[in-house]
């Protein structure tokens, strides 16, 4: 009676899993480049955060001085990110950007390639 106890257990915990981090079982993109602009001008150097916090998934890419970046594809699961961006100068876009509490972009990461184009503008939301 004892093992047949034991045995259940087993089974039990291997079925369910013992990890803690669920974003480790979700898929992969295979890449994933983007541009941030303002007013259709380039943001460079500029820090873009990427945030799940459901996930427990947190990630910082920089642009290049034409405000492009690329971001290796094991660091950004595929799934849904609040983002707001951090620039060189902090005139270079509007305020509501660079919040996490009022940023407004939320960027999906898809199986297959990402070609994020990420396009500020001045318009209340």
């Amino acid at each position: 009676m004892r093992i047949l106890f034991l045995l259940i257990i087993v089974i039990s915990v291997l079925i369910c899993g013992c990890s803690n981090k669920p974003y480790q079982l979700k898929k992969k993109s295979e890449s994933i480049t983007g541009m941030v602009t303002f007013n259709d001008k380039a943001v460079a150097n500029a820090e873009i955060r990427f945030s799940d916090p459901a996930h427990d998934v947190h990630f910082t890419v920089k642009t290049d001085a034409e405000g492009k970046f690329t971001v290796a594809p094991k660091d950004l699961p595929v799934g849904s990110y609040s983002t707001f961006i951090i620039p060189a100068d902090p005139k270079d876009i509007p305020q509501k950007y660079q919040s996490p509490m009022e940023s407004p972009l939320i960027l999906e990461i898809n199986e297959g390639s990402n070609d994020l184009k990420i396009m500020l503008d001045n318009k209340k939301f």
